[in-house]
């Protein structure tokens, strides 16, 4: 074979294979931890698949969450922790779209699917940036249904999604907190990868039978007046049966502010 041939082949290769990793698909999975912090704090876990145009977030170690305990004065500024079964063990779930959005959530242990409203998200561009493991992130801020968020998302991840209900920036959200601290996740394992076609199974046959926010909010509402009742059954003889104050907003420890 002539050198001229050789040099053409290898060319034809080099284009060829420029060709069709141009035409894979960007996609991946992150972990990431989600925190709450009430009046307790709870540490969960959550894996996001994501592509170009779909986010799902699952969450995974299902069996146990974290309680941060209070420290004694003997703890010797160390911080304690105790697992807390989980009775039912349905994951929650987040599924994103470009269009849609529903999840799955536990309460007082039922499974509550509901389809989100749709919510603009005007995020607040900042300047300033910081290191999320190798990725260069940059801050954004926004308020969302009550409370006042600050995100870190890099454009080295063109994808517009995020963990828990969070999108609508140009690259993926890496770090997210409120103002308040009470509610933050972070990505602890990032994996990127590049394929012909990034395929999310989703079986969404069940998704028709979504509650409205206005429903599961109603729902909800049901659920905790259910187990007032309980505790109240529990009462000793003579004590006043307990009363829920709807319009409390000390007394729930909601991360979403209706």
């Amino acid at each position: 074979m002539r050198v001229k041939q050789i040099i053409f082949i290898v060319i034809l290769f080099f284009v060829v294979t420029q060709i069709n990793g141009q035409n894979n698909e960007l996609c991946g999975e992150v972990e990431y931890k989600q925190a709450t912090n009430f009046s307790r704090y709870f540490e969960r876990f959550f894996v996001t698949k994501f592509n170009k145009e779909i986010s799902y977030s699952s969450e995974i170690k299902i069996k146990k969450s974290t309680e941060k305990l209070k420290q004694n004065d003997n703890d010797e500024g160390r911080t304690l922790y105790r697992d807390i079964e989980r009775k039912n063990l349905t994951p929650d779930f987040f599924y994103n779209t470009k269009k849609e959005m529903y999840f799955r959530e536990m309460y007082f242990n039922k499974p509550l699917l509901v389809e989100e409203n749709k919510f603009d998200w005007k995020w607040k561009l900042h300047n300033e940036v910081k290191l999320i493991g190798k990725f260069h992130c940059q801050k954004a801020t926004i308020t969302f249904r009550g409370r006042d968020y600050t995100a870190w998302f890099t454009n080295e991840i063109p994808v517009s999604f995020g963990p828990w209900k969070f999108q609508g920036l140009s690259g993926l959200i890496l770090e997210v907190y409120d103002k308040d601290d009470v509610f933050h996740i972070v990505a602890t394992n990032i994996v990127i990868k590049k394929e012909k076609k990034c395929a999310i199974d989703i079986d969404k046959n069940n998704f028709d039978k979504a509650l409205s926010i206005k429903e599961y909010n109603e729902q909800k509402l049901k659920l905790l007046k259910e187990d007032f009742a309980k505790l109240s059954a529990r009462m000793p003889k003579g004590y006043k049966n307990l009363k829920l104050d709807e319009n409390c907003d000390d007394c729930k420890e909601e991360i979403e502010k209706f």
